[in-house]
Parts: structure tokens; sequence; C-alpha cells
């Protein structure tokens, strides 16, 4: 198991968004040069990444994010900009989102990048079994592997 990094889990969520506490520390993170070098290159990354997949429900733009984490003095501050930018979701859809995220599981492609990346994980379980919450807490050893 890799070394927790100072990062909330995937699962805590800020104004109903998923995701969006833990972004909050990878952008100050990354800024500070202590994001861990693992984490760096699906930062604000668009695509099936967790980023990715909040840049795309949000429809925010990565840069316009991160000068806004950057300039935010708390997370309610980022909160505020986020729902003055972002598309509007009622709690409901925000809810579904965080569902489909939950139930997803990737392709053979993707299962096997999710076995070569989580090596420690995948002496125990299949991480293409896991959803992307569960495969980051047990990496990170918030869930116990045992």
């Amino acid at each position: 198991m890799n070394q927790p990094p100072p990062l909330r889990s995937p699962r805590e969520t800020l104004g109903g968004y998923v995701f969006l506490p833990r972004l909050i520390d990878k952008v100050r993170l990354h800024a500070k040069g202590r994001l861990p070098p693992e984490y760096i290159g699906n930062l604000l990354k668009p695509g099936l990444t967790l980023d990715g997949r909040f840049l795309s429900f949000t429809g925010l733009d990565a840069e316009e994010l991160r000068s806004a984490i950057l300039s935010a003095k708390t997370d309610q501050e980022v909160l505020v900009w986020v729902e003055r930018h972002a598309k509007p979701h009622t709690a409901a859809e925000k809810e579904r989102w965080i569902a489909e995220i939950e139930v997803y599981r990737p392709n053979a492609e993707w299962a096997q990048w999710r076995r070569k990346v989580y090596k420690e994980v995948a002496v125990i379980v299949d991480p293409a079994a896991l959803n992307v919450f569960d495969l980051i807490d047990m990496d990170e050893g918030r869930i116990s592997m045992k």
C-alpha cells in the first residue's frame, strides 16, 4: 500500500459534489509542490479520471477551477465559485451522478491498467471489481485490505 497522501477520501462531498474536497486538496498540494508524483498526471485531466468526470459533470474549465481553488481561502469559497460557474444541477442529479460513479467498472483495458497501478491491492482483490472510491480508499489505507 502506498503511503497515504494528505488527501481527503474521494467519497467526501462539498455542496453535494462528490470528490470536490479531494480535488481542492490535490490542487493546493500541487501548488505547494507536495502532491505525490503518482497523482500529478491525472490532476484536472479530462476523461474517465475522477477529475475529468467532475469537470465534465460541472462543465467547468480545469484552469479556471485551479485558479479559483488557489485564490480561495476556504472550501466554502471554492463551493460558491463552483456553484456560480458550473452547470446547474439539482441535489437528485448530483446523487445520480455519484451513483453512476459507484457502479462503474472498467473495460478490459482499464482493468489491466488498474491491476498494474494498484499492485498491492491486486494481491488481495481484483481492482477491476471495485468501484473507484473503494479502490482509492483501499490504496490509501482508509479501507483495510484484510
